[in-house]
């Protein structure tokens, strides 16, 4: 059974020039907490876990690109690369998606982050969802 859950989404199209961490949203569900605060929680650009264990997590959004070429989601621990998603966009504009899983190991607490990149154009993300348990 999980100790800890979030579901944390944001609807809002997001342009970012260049690439550049993407806003989560708000937990829209969730349980867990441990010394009177949430272990999940979102604060601006990044998804704090605040207590050790593992995570599994489940990462989706809708991209788009003002220019044809490839559109990456990244997920970052810390500052590292943790894993990352990408598809092609045929044509500026064209809708596509991108979901990958991951998961992570956390001793004391961590930060997540999620990034978009793209080979060319400014990236547009939309319809982001994260899904976090902690076993």
């Amino acid at each position: 059974m999980a100790k800890a859950y979030a579901y944390i989404a944001n609807n809002t199209p997001q342009t970012l020039t260049g690439g550049g961490a993407i806003l989560p949203g708000t937990a829209q569900h969730g349980f867990g907490c441990a010394c009177g605060q949430k272990i999940i929680s979102v604060a601006g650009n990044n998804i704090n876990l605040k207590a050790g264990g593992y995570y599994n997590i489940d990462i989706g959004a809708t991209v788009t690109n003002s220019e044809a070429g490839d559109v990456t989601l990244s997920l970052y621990q810390d500052g590292n690369l943790i894993a990352s998603g990408t598809e092609s966009i045929a044509a500026a504009a064209d809708p596509a998606s991108i979901s990958f899983p991951s998961g992570v190991l956390v001793n004391c607490s961590s930060t997540l982050t999620l990034v978009v990149t793209a080979t060319a154009g400014n990236p547009t993300v939309n319809n982001v969802y994260i899904t976090i348990q902690k076993m």
